[in-house]
């Protein structure tokens, strides 16, 4: 794997580390910038190939459930609440660990499936893609949260505006 792609690996996922620490408003119709910029950049770094074999799609199948799991308990567990006519959202401790688990568990499954004869054309960008899943479920989870407390659904509504 060339040394571009991991810089680039590895600068994603300290900006996803920073994001998380950061309070941060919740408007609605913004809710999934940052999975479409995960899912922007996983592309452009390729890496994915179609599975070939039913224990490839098996794998493919295992990745994608866990990023939707991880992004769900992520949403579930992400801090949210009201102040001053709008809402707010931050990442814990839980939420950050949840995240590098998952991206290291992602490096462990393609590694074991190189190294049993599985697949062999893994890469950056379908760990890129499968952060892009979880964030979209957690985005979604957070938005559903927030609503009820009063979140704007464009950054152009007033803030307090009755609902």
């Amino acid at each position: 794997m060339p040394a571009t792609s991991w810089l680039i690996i590895v600068a994603m996922i300290a900006y996803a580390i920073y994001k998380q620490t950061q309070r941060h408003e919740i408007v609605g119709s913004s809710r999934f910038k940052l999975a479409i910029i995960y899912g922007i950049v996983g592309i452009a770094i390729g890496g994915y190939h179609a599975p070939t074999s039913g224990l490839a799609w098996t794998f493919l199948g295992a990745s994608i459930l866990l990023s939707v799991v991880v992004g769900l308990a992520r949403g579930r567990l992400t801090r949210v609440w009201p102040e001053g006519g709008r809402v707010y959202a931050q990442g814990t401790a839980l939420t950050i660990g949840l995240f590098l688990g998952m991206v290291v568990l992602k490096f462990a499954l393609g590694t074991l499936a190189y190294f049993a004869g599985i697949s062999d054309d893994g890469g950056i960008g379908e760990v890129l893609l499968m952060i892009a899943v979880m964030v979209a479920f957690q985005a979604e989870l957070v938005w559903r949260r927030a609503q009820p407390l009063g979140a704007r659904e464009s950054s152009k509504d007033a803030v307090g505006a009755a609902r």
